[in-house]
């Protein structure tokens, strides 16, 4: 399998480490688009990652086969199973909504075009954020509809450590569900389970609202997940690699009456992309913040 790595290439030197440790993996390519791409937030001495080298010396040392390269056309993108759009550079820490947009789709722009003339069967990774903004915006240009926003793995993982933190388990037993948009998350505490047991049976309700609260006030914009989003995207390249049809919540397209909108929601994953979207069992309260999202996606991503 070819990966085929977009933008932010200090970032995706440890992306590329996590991703040839993969055996699925055959081929790991760097892309910044320096020469083709002609938005301004790609500096120029940026086109080739300075850990490169040391990356490719300790690949072989590690007795990875995975090749690694760097591409300064988009004919690196030919061939290619997986595309991954990684943030741009310096978007970590606090970055307000439109700042973000602006300097995602600047960058996402740049490799369009040659994802749609040599990687038109790719699936694409949005890690850049806000992922559901841009995975819809890509989705509009390209008409794919194999295009996965990866925007909730920090909520889904904030919300995991807080249940093994709260009922003091291995986090090796939580299983955590949370759906949301790029501006909001609301986790669904029925669907939180240790070790099959839902967390009802383990915590009091009150413990249950505190601990909503909190991830809900989990703002994306002031979140620095890099590692997290490093753990996402190799979660996500190892189940489309493998087949391995897992359940795991991302920005997918979901139609709602009217609205067709990208929403993190639970979807099954395997070699095809987004096979099927799980359905819920959705309280009243939920069901009102679920249409909440859809209102909100719809009017942002328009």
């Amino acid at each position: 399998m070819k990966i085929v790595l977009l933008g932010n290439n200090q970032f995706a030197v440890s992306v590329a480490w996590g991703l040839c440790q993969l055996e699925a993996v055959s081929e790991v390519v760097f892309l910044s688009g320096a020469k083709s791409n002609k938005n301004r937030f790609v500096h120029p001495k940026a086109a080739v990652p300075t850990g490169l080298r040391d990356l490719v010396e300790a690949n072989a040392l590690s007795a990875s086969d995975t090749k690694i390269s760097d591409a300064n056309s988009l004919e690196g993108l030919s061939g290619a199973d997986v595309v991954v759009l990684l943030p741009p550079m310096g978007q970590s820490g606090f970055r307000s909504p439109q700042a973000s947009k602006t300097t995602s789709i600047a960058l996402a722009r740049g490799f369009v075009p040659g994802i749609q003339q040599y990687a038109s069967d790719a699936k694409i990774l949005v890690a850049a954020s806000p992922a559901n903004y841009i995975a819809a915006w890509m989705h509009q240009v390209i008409g794919t509809a194999q295009i996965i926003g990866l925007g909730n793995g920090a909520t889904t993982a904030h919300l995991t450590t807080e249940i093994a933190n709260r009922v003091k388990v291995s986090v090796e037993d939580v299983m955590a569900l949370a759906i949301g948009s790029d501006q909001e998350t609301y986790p669904l505490p029925q669907y939180c389970r240790v070790n099959g047991i839902p967390i009802a049976q383990l915590m009091p309700e009150t413990d249950i609202e505190h601990l909503c609260e909190a991830v809900r006030q989990r703002c994306p914009y002031t979140t620095d997940s890099g590692y997290t989003m490093i753990s996402h995207i190799l979660q996500l390249v190892s189940t489309i690699a493998l087949d391995r049809n897992r359940v795991m919540s991302v920005g997918t397209r979901v139609s709602a009456g009217s609205a067709s909108v990208y929403l993190n929601v639970p979807a099954k994953i395997g070699s095809e992309g987004v096979t099927d979207i799980v359905p819920l069992d959705l309280t009243n309260q939920q069901r009102e913040q679920f249409k909440k999202l859809v209102a909100q996606s719809a009017a942002d991503q328009s």
